[in-house]
């Protein structure tokens, strides 16, 4: 069975291509937007692949060409522009990494006979804003509210269409948000724990910056995640769009409450105006019942771990950074 995985250096790709090849050799193959020797810490994903290359997937022509040679029976396309916050600087460059990269993978699909299985990673910012009290399921509405939500409805629609117009066999997450060791500091929680830990080793006065905090939004374990996807690969059906998700919200600024507990720190919080998105949702919290009814999936990481492993990778960062 060959995979292979688009933004495989990624946060989220690095967590997948580990679970792919945890139980021993695999035909996993990997594709970023750059060489693997110019990736942060690629030995693992030499190791762990039998291929990499390097992709522009808004490239129609190497996309192509990539699926053409590999011919691979499943595909998990990761790869992505992920900051909502980057979205409102560069809306152009994300609506083409996001939603013209997703066309050109199933086009690719298409072009070579239409049998591989295709998981279209999504996001559930394409659903907007929640009420309070509520859990979105698969049936509500899309309802984009920035330029990253935008990209991934057109995404998810490009999924629909291609399943049904042309029979392929693609399966659509709508993954709530997710957070774990690896996460780049631009998202809010990892930001939080990067902060924390660059005052505990005396790099920043003990002030945290935060924008919004308080928003409610899931915060599931990337390594939960990644076994949603591994389960939809299996029993997904192909044409559906699922919800990756946890069914339970928190209010981020309890999240960092939890975050300064675990690490010790003594420090202030201070809201940052440029850290303060426009048109951000308010309560984003999902339903879980359609994928764990169609594939036995829940979520197994508990919050403190999935926090006390986020810390203690920041502190890693951090002191590696500094070189000491």
């Amino acid at each position: 069975m060959r995979t292979f995985v688009t933004g495989a250096a990624g946060f989220v790709g690095r967590h997948l291509v580990r679970a792919l090849t945890v139980e021993g050799p695999a035909d996993v193959h990997g594709a970023d937007h750059a060489p693997i020797d110019d990736i942060p810490e690629p030995e693992e994903l030499k190791s762990a692949l039998r291929s990499y290359r390097a992709l522009d997937v808004t490239d129609t022509e190497a996309v192509a060409a990539a699926i053409r040679d590999l011919r691979p029976d499943r595909i998990i396309h990761l790869a992505a522009q992920a900051s909502g916050a980057l979205s409102l600087e560069q809306p152009a460059l994300t609506y083409r990494v996001n939603a013209i990269g997703a066309l050109n993978v199933l086009e690719a699909v298409r072009s070579v006979d239409g049998q591989a299985v295709v998981l279209l990673v999504g996001s559930a910012d394409v659903y907007g804003s929640g009420s309070p009290g509520t859990k979105i399921t698969e049936e509500a509405p899309l309802a984009p509210r920035n330029p990253y939500a935008l990209s991934k409805a057109a995404q998810d629609m490009l999924g629909e269409l291609y399943a049904a117009s042309f029979g392929l066999r693609v399966i659509r997450t709508r993954t709530f948000s997710h957070t774990g060791p690896g996460q780049s500091p631009r998202f809010a929680v990892a930001g939080f724990a990067h902060q924390l830990a660059r005052i505990m080793e005396g790099h920043e006065l003990p002030e945290i910056r935060v924008g919004n905090v308080d928003v409610v939004r899931e915060y599931g374990d990337a390594r939960d995640v990644v076994r949603a996807y591994m389960a939809l690969l299996e029993n997904g059906e192909p044409g559906e769009a699922y919800n990756v998700c946890t069914g339970q919200g928190y209010r981020l600024g309890d999240l960092l409450d939890r975050l300064i507990r675990i690490s010790g720190v003594r420090a202030s919080v201070a809201i940052d105006p440029t850290r303060m998105r426009s048109r951000d949702a308010d309560h984003l919290v999902g339903d879980p019942e359609k994928v764990a009814r169609r594939t036995g999936w829940s979520p197994a990481i508990p919050m403190d771990r999935t926090l006390l492993d986020l810390y203690r990778d920041a502190r890693e960062r951090v002191r590696r950074e500094a070189g000491s």
